[in-house]
């Protein structure tokens, strides 16, 4: 018996063709096709990056959107913006310092323009350094502010804090200009053309590089390091280096350290006076020996002078004085009237007479006259009472904007 050829058991080994195709079918066969023709896209596109770009190669990242001078800088103002403080260390230029030596600067700076450091001449003592809104204010030793040119009066600095106006060693108040919103605006540079802003090497700053971006006079270092697509401001210089600072962010547990220890520091400059200001004391009559055996009233005029100019807008202004009398008979100090000791306004020009009353004890059986001699020591304040009332009250305020930020 013969196998039938025709069997349905056996496959058909040339079939037809089916006249009539499953449409779904056709389309998946589109789909791969087009799948395999974008997975070729993709493996020669990914080839030629390689070749280009080279093994590792970072090229096309976010760091590199804009890496242009002026984008560089752009970035880095965006950074200190919102700084809560800046520490700044470095060299500064100083008018009429002796030897023409530059001072060395240690200073923090907040955000609100709230500053503590100090200040020091080469070989000399430090000077304190306090500054808020707007005013700052020295204290130290006399041989600190002799090295500052200010060998005349050094003594009379040395006992109180001295608001340092700007233009008595900088050109401008230091604290201001050195507030991390005042620096952002200094990097941006917006009054310097894309052309004038050059870049040059890398330079060593600490224990890390920086590089350079010269903007005119002002030349500031960024670091290679980036935060957020952002390079830091590791370093920055004025006017040809008369100015060199090296500037570090502050960590929270600093910038609480500093809002503590500057709202310390406050008080300091309650009693602080104005080196422009002079004030002369006359004794208007010579007592001694000539008073009655239990009384004797001593009589001064004080008189204040503006040595700055007459154009400036304090040469007007009325100055706090406090006054305290001195009385003394045969050595003994003797009881004062209330009104021996006090405070008064008085503009620049203007004088006022200032009275005192000493009373003795009871002189002895025979005796008539009792030898009394007269003091009267004068200062003027660069702050009236509630002026610093009002300086603390901001430093308060000003804490509060810190620990915001």
């Amino acid at each position: 018996m013969t196998a039938d050829d025709s069997s349905p058991l056996k496959p058909d080994p040339n079939p037809d063709p089916d006249p009539n195709p499953d449409p779904d079918a056709r389309r998946r066969a589109r789909r791969r096709a087009l799948l395999l023709a974008l997975l070729l896209l993709l493996v020669v596109g990914g080839l030629l990056l390689w070749f280009f770009n080279g093994p590792g190669g970072d090229h096309g990242s976010d760091d590199d959107e804009d890496s242009s001078p002026r984008a560089d800088l752009t970035r880095a103002a965006a950074l200190l913006r919102d700084a809560p403080a800046l520490h700044y260390t470095g060299t500064m230029g100083i008018t009429g310092a002796s030897g023409g030596e530059d001072a060395q600067v240690d200073l923090i700076v907040s955000n609100p323009a709230d500053a503590l450091g100090t200040l020091r001449m080469p070989s000399s003592p430090a000077l304190n350094y306090v500054a808020i809104d707007g005013s700052s204010f020295l204290r130290g030793k006399t041989e600190a502010w002799r090295s500052l040119g200010m060998a005349e009066k050094s003594k009379v600095l040395a006992k109180h804090p001295s608001l340092v106006q700007p233009g008595m060693f900088f050109s401008q108040d230091l604290a201001t200009a050195l507030a991390p919103p005042a620096l952002a605006k200094t990097v941006l540079a917006k009054d310097v053309p894309d052309e004038k802003i050059t870049v040059g090497e890398p330079v060593t700053a600490g224990d890390h590089t920086c590089t350079p971006i010269h903007a005119d006079d002002t030349t500031i270092c960024l670091s290679d390091e980036r935060v957020d697509g952002a390079r830091f401001v590791d370093r920055i210089s004025f006017s040809g280096g008369t100015v060199v600072l090296d500037i570090k962010a502050m960590s929270r547990q600093e910038v609480e350290r500093f809002s503590t220890d500057f709202r310390s520091e406050l008080p300091e400059i309650r009693d602080s006076v104005d080196p422009r200001i002079k004030v002369t004391t006359q004794i208007l009559r010579d007592y001694k020996g000539e008073c009655a055996p239990t009384a004797c009233v001593f009589t001064a005029r004080v008189t204040v002078t503006y040595l700055g100019s007459t154009s400036d807008p304090d040469a007007s202004k009325a100055v706090p004085l406090t006054y305290s009398w001195a009385i003394d008979r045969d050595g003994t100090p003797v009881e004062l009237d209330p009104d021996c000791s006090g405070a008064l306004l008085l503009k620049p020009g203007d004088s006022e007479d200032l009275s005192c009353t000493g009373t003795g004890p009871p002189v002895g059986p025979g005796a008539s006259r009792g030898e009394y001699h007269g003091e009267i020591a004068t200062s003027d304040r660069a702050l009236t009472a509630k002026e610093y009332e009002d300086l603390v009250r901001l430093a308060a305020g000003n804490s509060e904007k810190i620990a915001g930020l």
